[in-house]
């Protein structure tokens, strides 16, 4: 894993208050290069914290203490901890992983983004479980995002993993 810093001029700075609580999984529908490409440009007004490579590798897009743009409309919520009439943005960290939607998940890019969940657990306290790590679909149900492909329960078990191994 190797981790690039890659700035998005696409982003609030701080979070009104707010501190990050959830960490939101989406897919890029595209490249690594071209997800960062998009992020880095002004008229596409979205962003992630992070974006994640297919071998593993990380850009941080955003700082963790800034606001991304990721997942600010909701379409159907099924997350039970949305807070009503808040941007989700403001209280959680958006990653993205680079790929599509209907293929799998490969296991150098499974294992970076449990790493990373890992990693924010340590800086924010956020849980390690099926409420604390969220599919971007459970915001916005219009979309399929990050895919069917990638199990949340594996996701969360290794980074359980990860986190238990560092303590």
């Amino acid at each position: 894993m190797y981790l690039l810093v890659k700035k998005s001029p696409n982003f609030d700075s701080g979070r009104s208050g707010h501190k990050p609580e959830a960490i939101i999984i989406h897919k890029t529908e595209g490249s690594f290069s071209s997800a960062i490409g998009w992020f880095q440009n002004e008229d596409a007004r979205v962003s992630a914290h992070y974006v994640i490579d297919l071998d593993g590798d990380i850009a941080q897009m955003v700082d963790e203490n800034d606001t991304a743009w990721h997942a600010g409309v909701i379409v159907k919520p099924s997350w039970k901890l949305l807070k009503n009439g808040v941007n989700p943005n403001l209280y959680t960290i958006g990653i993205e992983l680079a790929g599509r939607a209907v293929d799998d998940t490969p296991a150098d890019q499974a294992l970076a983004l449990a790493e990373l969940i890992s990693d924010i657990h340590r800086r924010w306290k956020i849980p390690i479980d099926d409420q604390h790590i969220v599919f971007h679909r459970e915001i916005r149900a219009n979309k399929t995002c990050p895919g069917q492909r990638l199990s949340k329960k594996l996701i969360i078990f290794y980074a359980k993993t990860i986190s238990w191994d560092e303590k």
